[in-house]
């Protein structure tokens, strides 16, 4: 009785796996949306058994998980890395309007702009009026090396 009503639940699942991912900004249940497109195919089977259903879902979700996201992941990320504006920054030197620790941003002032900023060192302090010299971008924030005057 179930085997004659399971295409239904498969083709839910393979919908809510879509969505979710849709919605999602990493691959994580486009591999379950696999695993219940193939369960659905098989449900079309007259005689399948609802648990024979299940077992095909468990393997080709996992398998999928293992093996192909990772090869995925890879491919996606396989191309050029392209750089913004702000990369430019990296380089430059300028000079503290609030002083910078690990655990508070400060703010730095590079080309008449200001930029939030964070020291390269965890242990370090960056006082107000110091120059400093941009070595990384992380998200929105410069990280920071005090520059020794000479």
């Amino acid at each position: 009785m179930i085997e004659t009503y399971m295409w239904i639940v498969w083709l839910a699942l393979f919908v809510i796996m879509i969505v979710i991912e849709a919605a999602s900004p990493e691959l994580v249940s486009i591999w379950f949306a696999a695993g219940a497109l193939v369960s659905l195919i098989v449900s079309l089977i007259p005689g399948t058994d609802w648990w024979v259903e299940v077992i095909i879902f468990v393997v080709i979700s996992l398998v999928a998980v293992l093996c192909l996201r990772p090869l995925v992941k890879r491919y996606l990320r396989s191309g050029e890395i392209i750089k913004t504006n702000v990369d430019s920054l990296i380089g430059k030197k300028g000079y503290v309007i609030q002083d910078i620790t690990f655990l508070r941003p400060g703010a730095v002032k590079i080309n008449d702009v200001s930029w939030t900023a964070l020291p390269l060192k965890e242990n370090e302090t960056i006082l107000v009026n110091c120059v400093i010299e941009v070595v990384a971008v992380n998200g929105n924030k410069l990280v920071v090396k005090k520059v020794e005057e000479k």
